[in-house]
């Protein structure tokens, strides 16, 4: 069978609706669309929604702000920021890879009242203890909070994996392939041509991904060789400041020699 395609979630199901407290505008989430919902029990035995994005697609969320004056929509227009939080609320710490943790629309400016991202995430909860990871948006000029403190919101937390599988009556097979990034989470039944478009995009997005760090680094490389140059260049005028014309600073490799 096809994919059930967006889950989309209204800014009420699966949250606690937000108490209005403190001076000032506060955000809402008025909605939070994703790519899967997976019901399943929490050890206590309560039945839970989870939320599944894939790090290869972006979702989106939409964000009113509200002012207790004159309900939704100011005609100031406030610029948000999005940022990558784990469930527990500490902020997500850059891995050692170049690449942002939250790529797309992730400062948006609200206009008569709300604002649309279009994020992708590019960590997965693998990576990161099994973590599940919430967005909070809140504005880009962070000294509002202090007289606005409402101004800031997080989202229900999300499963984030590389690629995103039928749900199978079991569920037990599909999830073990979610939790390894599995290679190959496509139904054998039907969607032959579907799977194998869809495995080309997930490529070319990986390879666009790739090729724009080795564009990183090349430049950074090249940053690093003309800093060595310069500093080369203030080593050997000290030296000669100090005298010591007869000491020879060894010459930089060539930079073809990369």
């Amino acid at each position: 069978g096809t994919m059930a395609g967006i889950a989309a979630i209204g800014g009420h199901s699966l949250m606690p609706a937000q108490q209005l407290h403190g001076p000032g505008r506060h955000l809402q989430i008025l909605d939070h669309t994703v790519h899967r919902i997976d019901a399943q029990r929490k050890p206590n035995g309560e039945q839970e929604n989870e939320m599944v994005v894939s790090n290869l697609r972006h979702f989106t969320l939409k964000v009113g702000v509200l002012d207790p004056n004159q309900g939704i929509g100011r005609e100031a227009d406030l610029p948000l920021k999005a940022e990558l939080l784990y469930e527990n609320g500490q902020l997500v710490e850059q891995l050692a890879t170049c690449e942002p943790l939250l790529v797309g629309k992730t400062e948006v400016t609200a206009m008569q009242g709300s604002a649309l991202f279009k994020l992708r995430i590019t960590s997965l909860s693998s990576h990161r203890d099994k973590q599940r990871f919430r967005i909070r948006i809140s504005p880009q000029d962070t000294t509002l909070l202090l007289r606005e403190p409402g101004l800031s919101v997080v989202t229900t937390p999300m499963k984030c994996v590389t690629k995103l599988t039928h749900r199978s009556s079991t569920g037990s097979k599909t999830e073990q392939m979610d939790e390894n990034d599995g290679e190959d989470g496509d139904d054998s039944a039907g969607g032959g041509s579907e799977s194998k478009k869809r495995k080309r995009e997930d490529l070319e997005t990986i390879l666009d991904s790739q090729a724009q760090q080795i564009e990183r680094l090349q430049r950074t490389s090249v940053d690093m060789l003309e800093q060595l140059r310069y500093l080369k260049q203030v080593l050997s005028d000290a030296l000669v400041a100090m005298g010591a014309d007869d000491v020879k600073v060894t010459e930089m490799p060539a930079e073809s020699s990369q």
